[in-house]
């Protein structure tokens, strides 16, 4: 809060003021106006005497026709009271400092305050201390309080590095509001970013992860004896061969076949599955050669239906590797359609009409 303004040279009268107002007459010969010392008006210091008796304190100044001084706080009169006194006539008001507002040195050269130390701006820009300041315990880290020796030891970071070395400017301890565990760490953050460091915990944890669980593992004896069964349970085994298992038994989920045989012995000379099906039955299939398939084992066919329009672009169910070798058409009404851009994912097609209609596409090309 503002002080009170204490104005130089002022002397004023005011006339019969009772215990009111004083409302100012102007200023004496060779004196200044409360109003011309402080045309903004309010709280100034004030004397009031009308040579019997005399009154001070901090009053509230406002600026018109006429000027006024309300006595806003009498801090001490003649009377030894704090109230206003009954003045009946001519009185001389002017500014001038109570002594409970004038700032006293002890025998020792301190200086005690009753009050905040504040600048006429809001705030001080420098405060010098030439033994030491003391502080009071910080009450809320979340203020601009100041902060003692004692509170600040072992709470924050000295930032003075030499070497080389970068300042730590923060430390925090992450995902560990009660106590240390798996996905605790500890941040640091620097000039260039943020460095986490797992906590005990939290190493314990990666390296439970990632080590060989706890356990009484083979000596060197018994690891041969191991491998010595190993081996033998090996051999007693299928040998080795490209075959299909004869299991003649039912297995799998619904739609799975188990594999009985591969013969060649059918009237067709053609390979063929013999297997059971998921309810018991045996069945058979015919495996086709390469020889009996319409294309090139590098080739692929695309056969679907497309509803187009002219000048459509129509994308092939799953691209081919190259260029299409062949385009093929067929629709149910006389129609001139022919094909352009054709590329591994697609055409435009052309008709001779602009309605929309629905034709089978037959296209091959490279896998």
């Amino acid at each position: 809060m503002a002080a009170p303004l204490l104005l130089d040279l002022v002397l004023e009268t005011a006339t019969n003021p009772g215990t009111g107002s004083f409302v100012l007459n102007g200023a004496v010969q060779d004196r200044r106006s409360f109003a011309s010392a402080a045309p903004g008006g309010g709280q100034v210091f004030y004397f009031a005497d009308d040579g019997t008796q005399a009154e001070w304190g901090v009053g509230v100044l406002a600026v018109g026709t006429p000027n006024t001084l309300s006595r806003q706080t009498v801090t001490g009169t003649t009377q030894n009271t704090a109230q206003a006194l009954n003045f009946t006539g001519t009185v001389r008001v002017y500014s001038w400092v109570p002594a409970s507002y004038t700032p006293v040195l002890d025998a020792n050269g301190s200086l005690a305050l009753r009050g905040d130390l504040s600048a006429q701006s809001g705030t001080l820009s420098r405060l010098q201390v030439v033994v030491e300041a003391l502080v009071p315990s910080v009450t809320n880290w979340g203020s601009q309080q100041a902060l003692p020796a004692a509170d600040a030891q072992n709470r924050f970071i000295n930032k003075d590095i030499g070497g080389g070395n970068f300042p730590v400017l923060n430390i925090q301890l992450v995902n560990a509001p009660t106590e240390d565990n798996s996905a605790a760490y500890f941040q640091f953050l620097t000039t260039w970013g943020a460095l986490a460091v797992p906590t005990n915990a939290n190493v314990s944890s990666q390296i439970r992860s990632y080590a060989q669980p706890i356990g009484d593992y083979a000596t060197n004896g018994s690891l041969n004896n191991a491998v010595s069964n190993l081996n033998s349970s090996i051999a007693t085994k299928q040998p080795v061969g490209t075959y299909v298992t004869t299991q003649p038994t039912t297995s799998g989920s619904n739609g799975d076949l188990k594999i009985n045989s591969v013969n060649f012995g059918n009237s067709v000379n053609a390979p063929y599955l013999s297997g059971y099906k998921p309810d018991g039955s045996l069945t058979s299939y015919i495996l086709a050669q390469l020889g009996d398939l319409p294309l090139d084992r590098s080739k692929k066919l695309h056969c679907w239906q497309v509803v187009i329009q002219n000048g459509q672009r129509v994308n092939f169910p799953s691209g081919f590797s190259g260029s299409p070798d062949s385009i093929n058409f067929n629709t149910t009404q006389r129609l001139d359609l022919w094909w352009t851009n054709a590329d591994s994912g697609g055409f435009t097609i052309n008709s001779n009409s602009n309605a929309s209609q629905q034709i089978s596409v037959i296209a091959s090309g490279p896998r």
